[in-house]
């Protein structure tokens, strides 16, 4: 009887160890295919979850962001940047949507490709109150819109001598008056971002500052030059 005991609790040990390996192979086949959180791993992306009172403008999210996204790069050795851009193209007479782009060389449906698209899944799309795009390898930003300010700056007549534009800072400086001096603008401040990207504050309503969003083509020393604007509210601090 005892012998026969022995046997049944042997065979039902076997039994489970084995039910557990089995489960256990199965977690091992499924893991590459369940999406992870990729910020969750990079401790310099603790930023992306930080509350603050007031707005973070576009180009300070991106700067912000940078050493998290260097850091989700190296994790899945691949390249990645962030940057603002737009994420949508004109439709139906609708402004463009402005936003912050993760470029990246990974392959769409790649662990890492889904791993960061499940990450902004779980931030509803947003990265520091932005709206945000993950990029493939070769894949493109949506064709530039022209914002409504173009109508200000080809109007300008400031201008007799054509000089490089190669900076946001340049753009504020030679075409700057161009816009702050138009009233109907409502601009209440402009200031240069990071490469060739202005910002700006109106007292404008939502609609038209969503217009203002977009590019605008100055002529330069070389040749025609796009440069970006990036509109806020005027309630919106813009960081120093």
């Amino acid at each position: 009887m005892i012998k026969l005991l022995l046997v049944l609790v042997t065979a039902a040990t076997a039994s489970f160890a084995s039910a557990q390996s089995f489960e256990t192979q199965i977690e091992d086949s499924l893991r590459p295919f369940v999406a992870a959180d990729a910020f969750a791993e990079v401790p310099a992306c603790g930023v992306l979850d930080i509350k603050t009172i007031r707005p973070i403008a576009l180009d300070e999210a991106a700067d912000m962001i940078k050493p998290c996204v260097e850091g989700v790069a190296k994790l899945y050795a691949a390249k990645a940047a962030a940057e603002p851009g737009m994420l949508s193209a004109p439709q139906s007479g609708k402004p463009g949507q402005s936003g912050l782009l993760i470029k990246t060389d990974l392959t769409a449906g790649s662990k890492g490709h889904r791993d960061l698209v499940a990450s902004l899944s779980r931030r509803e799309g947003r990265i520091l109150g932005h709206m945000t795009r993950v990029m493939t390898k070769n894949e493109t930003a949506p064709a530039a819109s022209a914002s409504v300010l173009q109508k200000a700056i080809d109007g300008c007549l400031l201008l007799t001598v054509v000089r490089d534009i190669r900076s946001g800072e340049d753009f504020v400086k030679v075409y700057g008056k161009c816009l702050t001096r138009d009233e109907s603008l409502k601009i209440k401040e402009l200031r240069a971002a990071e490469g060739l990207v202005v910002t700006l504050k109106t007292a404008a309503s939502g609609s038209e500052v969503e217009a203002y969003n977009g590019f605008v083509t100055v002529n330069a020393g070389k040749g025609p030059v796009q440069v970006m604007v990036v509109a806020y509210a005027s309630n919106v601090f813009l960081p120093l």
